[in-house]
């Protein structure tokens, strides 16, 4: 077994066993009573995972094909665009029916670093006529 095959053989295990268990949670999701905010979570979190198996799938497959796998970084960016908008408007209920407010660990942190992509992301819509 060569390096390569040494360092992904736990890899492999692991993602085995969190596949069985996710089959497991799916057999209790469909005959389960939970609030449904608790679903839309957890949701997210497995689409989140979909999405970066997703670009690890491209990267190799590019790689294997040796052609650019940076391609893929591209994809990754428009994940994490469409997955910010997601928290971002999850975030917007949570402060309308209160479950956030100045007490909730983290939003100082949250506030500044929406104020820098904000910054960052003024010269892309002052730049062209972008509707929005």
């Amino acid at each position: 077994m060569n390096t390569n095959q040494a360092d992904s053989a736990p890899i492999a295990e692991r993602l085995q066993r969190a596949t069985e268990e996710l089959k497991t949670l799916e057999q209790l999701i469909v005959s389960g009573d939970f609030a449904p905010r608790l679903l839309a979570d957890f949701r997210n979190a497995v689409d989140s995972i979909r999405q970066t198996a997703r670009v690890v799938q491209m990267w190799v497959g590019l790689q294997q094909q040796q052609r650019d796998p940076y391609a893929a970084i591209t994809t990754l960016s428009e994940d994490r665009v469409r997955r910010a908008t997601q928290i971002a408007k999850d975030l917007t209920i949570d402060l309308q029916s209160l479950e956030v407010d100045f007490g909730t660990e983290g939003l100082a942190e949250l506030f500044q670093a929406i104020e820098i992509l904000h910054e960052r992301m003024l010269p892309l819509f002052r730049a062209g006529d972008h509707r929005f």
